[in-house]
């Protein structure tokens, strides 16, 4: 006995044995105002029914955690929880809802599998433990906004994790009343959670509408983690894929096609992560990934989508595995490739002022710490370094006063770390309490936009492989904060958001150029087509020949966090590319 359709579905008739449900307005929209809705008698009763008679007609099928959120008419994003086995798709599986509501907050009622945890009407309904609501596409944003952001209550920094909810994403696309009758399919002009119609304030407004995306959709897949130590650094790709999504939609789509994004969250785990591209690639069918921001368990999917021959078309900036097999597509310098340009663009800033002495500490969580431990201490002699200190820690660590004291006896004056966001900044409070003062510099991925604004860490390098997501100088850049403001409210432009955006716009070089955008081998023809592109200048020039692994090209720009700003190093803001 079947508890509904799965999750590739939309959520269009009720399923046998199931009360067809009446429509609502989104969750998180009410006409062009984002907010968060209080739960009146009616829906309350309404998702209390919904609740009773998915348990009653699970058949004692259940999913360990919430496995499908968000089905869309293919104009949006839907997303797989982060992998228990159940997450590849049982077709009547009962979502027992154990954290959040409409509002984010835990303990409250959550959606049925066999809605994919969307409400009749377009309202998002709450996912259970481990699941996320990711909003993208038309269905992502009315005109005032309302789209994937992250709700109060607790969202991570990628704008989704376990309880969260993400505006105006539960859009089901062909919903009926229970009068029988058809809703407006979800992303409609004028919908809640859809585009704004022509001259109110979204896409088409101040001139003509553009052309609508009524072809077939492009079906694209993003592997990632959202929580945890890692998700907060990578994490926030997320939202910038679905501002990309949202915005190409609201343009037109590519090509008169609207690109359908479907998010799984790997949660770390190798096992999950291959599981769940193997379900997105044979359930749901997408013809390639926009991107994978997954730096502890990418590596394991390399072997199945090669096989199946399909593209990945960008990374968060750790991946070796970009370099060894023809179907991964980095959009920049990853892997061991950002291993050298780290401190090949820091030695370029601090060797010249007679700052030669460097201390490195890395973590021992992932295959690029490691990396960076035993290739930086070779590398630093070429660039002018003598290496005084070199230690391994825990991402979870709560103290690192030892190595401080470490770094600080050994006379060290450049301090390197690979390392995530939070415990760079323990360590440099650690080195403060100590009084030790060095220059850091850091992975670009563990930035946080707060960081300038740490005493602690004043004049702290960054090496960039793409253009600063601040630099609103240039078109693309400046379109990418508009994106993220309209489509993702709440969530924070940085890089490792952009990092989401220059992906995407790779993809969609390929997509333009291939001669049929929604099949695997049109991209793929799309991406060997690519001959010296920079995507409008935000990343070095990008060619891919057919049937091969890609090149290495160490290239670089460098910022630098001050007295609580963000700016390009009198050398860093132009492009360098050391041989």
């Amino acid at each position: 006995m079947t508890g509904g359709p799965t999750a590739s579905q939309p959520s269009g008739t009720a399923p046998p044995g199931r009360l067809p449900q009446p429509p609502q307005p989104s969750a998180l929209t009410t006409g062009d105002t984002p907010m968060l809705h209080r739960l009146d008698r009616r829906r309350c009763t309404g998702l209390g029914l919904a609740l009773v008679l998915t348990l009653a007609g699970a058949c004692g099928t259940r999913l360990d955690k919430a496995a499908i959120v968000a089905a869309h008419d293919g104009h949006g994003s839907q997303s797989l929880a982060a992998g228990s086995p159940s997450a590849a798709g049982s077709a009547g599986g009962s979502v027992t809802g154990s954290a959040g509501d409409l509002t984010g907050s835990p303990g409250a009622a959550s959606g049925s599998a066999g809605a994919a945890g969307v409400t009749a009407g377009g309202g998002a309904a709450s996912p259970s433990a481990g699941a996320t609501l990711n909003g993208a596409g038309p269905a992502g944003a009315g005109a005032g906004g309302g789209a994937a952001g992250a709700s109060t209550g607790g969202a991570s920094a990628g704008g989704a994790r376990a309880g969260s909810t993400a505006g105006g994403a539960g859009n089901a696309a062909t919903a009926k009343s229970a009068a029988g009758g058809t809703a407006r399919p979800a992303g409609q002009p004028g919908t809640p959670g859809g585009p704004a119609a022509p001259g109110a304030g979204g896409a088409g407004a101040g001139g003509a509408a553009p052309a609508a995306a009524n072809g077939a959709p492009i079906l694209v897949g993003a592997l990632g983690q959202t929580s945890g130590i890692v998700g907060a650094a990578v994490g926030p790709a997320l939202p910038a894929l679905q501002a990309w999504t949202a915005a190409t939609n609201a343009a037109g789509g590519i090509k008169g096609h609207p690109v359908k994004l479907y998010f799984a969250d790997d949660g770390g785990d190798p096992a999950r992560a291959r599981q769940l591209v193997q379900q997105l690639v044979e359930r749901d069918h997408v013809i390639a990934f926009v991107m994978h921001f997954t730096p502890l368990a990418g590596q394991a999917t390399v072997d199945y989508l090669t096989q199946k021959r399909i593209p990945v078309t960008g990374d968060s900036g750790a991946g070796q595995w970009f370099y060894q097999s023809p179907m991964f597509f980095p959009q920049y310098c990853t892997g061991q490739c950002w291993v050298r340009a780290m401190i090949y663009g820091a030695a370029a800033e601090t060797v010249p002022q007679g700052k030669t002495k460097l201390a490195m500490l890395n973590c021992q969580e992932a295959q690029f710490c490691v990396d960076a431990d035993k290739m930086w201490p070779d590398l630093a002699g070429k660039v002018g370094y003598n290496v005084v200190f070199k230690r391994q820690a825990s991402l979870a660590q709560p103290d690192y006063t030892a190595e401080c004291l470490g770094a600080r006896n050994a006379g060290a004056q450049v301090f390197a770390m690979a390392m995530d966001g939070n415990a760079i900044g323990r360590i440099a409070s650690a080195c403060a309490r100590v009084d030790f003062h060095p220059i850091y510099f850091i992975h670009h991925s563990a930035l946080l936009v707060d960081h300038a604004k740490d005493p602690n860490l004043d004049g702290m390098i960054v090496p960039l492989p793409s253009k600063a997501w601040f630099d609103n100088s240039n078109p693309v850049v400046a379109a990418y904060q508009k994106a993220l403001a309209a489509y993702s409210p709440g969530a924070e432009a940085k890089d490792p958001s952009f990092a989401g955006w220059v992906s995407a716009q790779q993809f969609q070089a390929a997509a333009t150029l291939a001669p049929d955008p929604t099949t695997t081998a049109g991209i793929l023809e799309g991406l060997w087509s690519i001959k010296g592109d920079t995507y409008g200048d935000i990343t070095y020039p990008r060619t891919f020949n057919r049937e091969q692994n890609q090149t290495e090209f160490l290239c670089f720009y460098v910022i630098r966090g001050s007295q609580g700003k963000w700016a390009y190093t009198d050398q860093g803001k132009t492009l360098r590319c050391p041989k």
